[in-house]
């Protein structure tokens, strides 16, 4: 019997057909990575798939309120935000991804709900500055901002192909396609209100106490996980100290 040549195959030709693949094509699929994947290489300065530099990023994307939404940056080197990340315990929230073109599975989070969209990322500027990319340091504003706006990741990959001296110093358990949604528990407002409880309705950073204010103190998930909520993971906080503890403006 002659062996089958898949690729040539009629379902596998309709496949690609329905999926808008032509035989022209960038071949540069967004690949499922597993943290045992065999081909996933740990080293001490970071590591690699297949011979291969991958770039790190945050699927799962809050929105609070009517603000403009967040736009998170992928990471192309273990840049300053990445080191912050891993000291807070809060490198979970990002995923490993291979994609070249710019654009990104994302999740944006509003009210606990999730919707999916592909979305055009820009480069971290801090990773630009650990790197000098294209003399980004000694350049002046405007030039600074034109390498920011056409950075290309395929670029990146061909120029530093073999070059391991920026790679991540860690690498996420998780991918952009395996990672689970970081959105609160059905049973969140009970986890929440039995904690709060349970701290006497005093925030444990400035121990000041809300019991006659119960609406201005907030439960914290330390490692930005909100599925998370083992109580080692959660601390109770009033807003403003909440406040303090992220980046972006906090809702509620």
């Amino acid at each position: 019997m002659d062996a089958i040549n898949f690729l040539e195959s009629e379902a596998f030709l309709r496949i690609k057909k329905l999926m808008g693949i032509s035989d022209k094509s960038n071949p540069d699929f967004t690949l499922e990575i597993p943290a045992n994947d065999p081909n996933l290489k740990f080293t001490e300065d970071g590591f690699i798939y297949k011979g291969r530099r991958v770039i790190l990023y945050i699927r799962d994307q809050a929105q609070y309120g009517n603000n403009k939404t967040n736009e998170y940056k992928f990471h192309i080197v273990d840049c300053p935000t990445l080191a912050r990340s891993r000291r807070e315990n809060r490198y979970g929230k990002y995923v490993v991804s291979t994609k070249t073109d710019g654009k990104f599975s994302v999740r944006r989070i509003k009210n606990n709900q999730s919707h999916e969209s592909v979305e055009e990322l820009h480069v971290c500027k801090h990773c630009l500055q650990k790197l000098n990319w294209k003399g980004y340091n000694s350049a002046d504003t405007v030039d600074k901002k034109l390498i920011y706006e056409n950075f290309s990741i395929e670029e990146f990959f061909r120029i530093m192909n073999g070059d391991n001296q920026f790679l991540f110093a860690a690498v996420p358990n998780d991918n952009d396609v395996t990672a689970r949604l970081n959105v609160y528990p059905k049973n969140w407002d009970d986890i929440s209100r039995r904690l709060k409880e349970k701290y006497g309705y005093i925030c444990q950073e400035c121990r000041r106490k809300f019991s006659n204010c119960k609406c201005l103190l907030h439960v914290h998930h330390k490692n930005g996980l909100k599925w998370d909520c083992r109580e080692s993971n959660l601390e109770v906080l009033c807003r403003d100290c909440h406040q303090k503890k992220h980046s972006h403006r906090i809702g509620g």
